[in-house]
């Protein structure tokens, strides 16, 4: 990916973003304090364009945040408020299901802004829902589901097409999913992602 790539793709998923923030605004209150639902959703969005910023220094720089293993309870507690917050933003409830994920640490919070991306992108062909997904941990490895017929999003394919979108989250997604070594494929009944499991290896660093 080169620097017109990484501009063209900001460019793009900036301007959705501000399309976003301008819906919330016309349909909201014109009164001086708009309603709690309509907040909460222009709160999501601001928290969006945060992480796009994150992520477009993570494409530039090559860094990654610092990450370690932590309980599930702890890791599973983050993941569900942001999964509440993007199934608000898209009117899709998501569930987060343990399916037998409690019996090892996981790794934050790099795999869980992984997984808020991903979901992401699944959501507008999961509404109205809800959209189930399903954590588990196997023998060497920390397994995540999402129950739906969506298709696996284009940035993922071992060869993407060349009229792919170029968004940033797509290049993100990309990026990451290399450095962690995840396994992403189309199954029968869902999307399933396969994390190799590094509890025991020393914490993930950011790069100097």
């Amino acid at each position: 990916m080169d620097s017109e790539d990484l501009w063209r793709a900001a460019l793009h998923d900036f301007n959705n973003l501000l399309t976003g923030l301008q819906g919330v605004v016309d349909l909201g209150d014109p009164s001086p304090s708009p309603d709690s639902q309509h907040h909460a959703r222009m709160e999501t969005l601001l928290e969006e364009g945060r992480t796009l910023i994150a992520m477009a220094r993570a494409l530039a720089l090559g860094r990654l945040p610092y990450s370690e293993p932590i309980p599930w309870t702890d890791w599973e507690a983050g993941l569900r408020a942001r999964l509440d917050a993007a199934g608000a933003l898209f009117r899709c409830p998501v569930e987060l299901v343990d399916a037998g994920a409690g019996q090892v640490p996981w790794p934050a919070p790099l795999f869980q802004d992984w997984i808020v991306a991903f979901t992401r992108q699944v959501l507008p062909w999961a509404a109205p829902g809800p959209l189930w997904i399903e954590a588990e941990a196997e023998s060497g490895a920390l397994l995540v589901r999402w129950h739906t017929d969506a298709s696996l999003p284009s940035a993922l394919e071992a060869e993407a097409p060349a009229d792919a979108p170029r968004s940033l989250a797509g290049h993100w997604l990309r990026d990451v999913a290399g450095r962690l070594d995840l396994t992403v494929e189309r199954t029968e009944t869902c999307l399933c992602v396969r994390l190799p499991d590094h509890s025991s290896d020393s914490p993930i660093r950011p790069e100097p």
